[in-house]
């Protein structure tokens, strides 16, 4: 059990690393957004892996407070950044051919 956990975890940030290379291929970020989603994607999985060990270490309610504090305020983190700070400029024409083409539709 502990080995697919750690497995798991490696597959969770390749995805991670995999979704922000797209990204950094879609459109151009300043340094703080790239900040903030790094943050958050190592939060979440310092969560998992402290809830994790937590676990088979058979303490589980500190466990669950990882994955509250630790996962939770990752997840928040990334979703604000994405609302405030990715998707305005995925909009921002000429910047993504989606964006192209709502703009060549007007």
């Amino acid at each position: 059990m502990e080995l697919a956990q750690w497995f798991l975890m490696g597959v969770i940030f390749t995805i991670g690393v995999f979704g922000l290379t797209y990204l950094s291929l879609l459109v151009k970020l300043k340094w703080y957004t790239w900040a903030s989603l790094s943050i958050g994607i190592v939060a979440i999985l310092f969560g998992i892996g402290w809830a994790g060990a937590s676990f088979l270490e058979g303490i589980a309610q500190s466990g669950a407070m990882a994955l509250i504090f630790f996962s939770g305020s990752g997840v928040i983190l990334m979703v604000l950044t994405w609302r405030y700070l990715v998707v305005p400029e995925l909009n921002q024409p000429g910047t993504t051919p989606a964006a192209e083409g709502r703009k060549t539709e007007q």
